[in-house]
């Protein structure tokens, strides 16, 4: 048994930067934000069960290094998220905030990719009649 868990530690494991328990614990968003794929990211299985459900400020303390805002740019994660938690202090409606600068960066990320193609962006977030829960 142990040599399986240990061979699963460094495994790619599906993480939710802010943390669904953190989040409905603290009421800071929907459910659909909290789902939202921008509030995801691949960590290795050890260190998304060493972050569990913890406030984003309080773990991004624990890895914040030099070299982690290149990290966090290279998964096309907002670094606004680093300053927040540095300054101790998420804002009101700070996932939202964090979804929008992470959709921003992805936007960006694909006009360099198809650079010389042309794709519009339709934004639903506001859109509220299509969605079933």
């Amino acid at each position: 048994m142990s040599d399986v868990y240990y061979l699963l530690t460094d495994k790619p494991n599906l993480h939710h930067i802010f943390p669904v328990n953190f989040i409905k614990q603290s009421g800071i968003a929907s459910q659909i934000e909290c789902d939202s794929l921008m509030n995801i990211a691949y960590l290795s299985q050890i260190t998304n069960l060493k972050i569990s459900d913890k406030n984003p400020l309080d773990y991004l303390k624990e890895y914040d290094e030099p070299g982690l805002e290149t990290v966090l740019h290279s998964h096309l994660i907002p670094t606004i998220i680093l300053e927040w938690s540095r300054a101790d202090a998420l804002p009101e409606h700070a996932l939202t905030i964090f979804i929008e600068e992470r959709v921003n960066l992805l936007l960006e990320a694909l006009r360099l990719k198809l650079d010389g193609i042309e794709f519009n962006v339709f934004d639903m977030g506001s859109r509220t009649d299509n969605i079933h829960l």
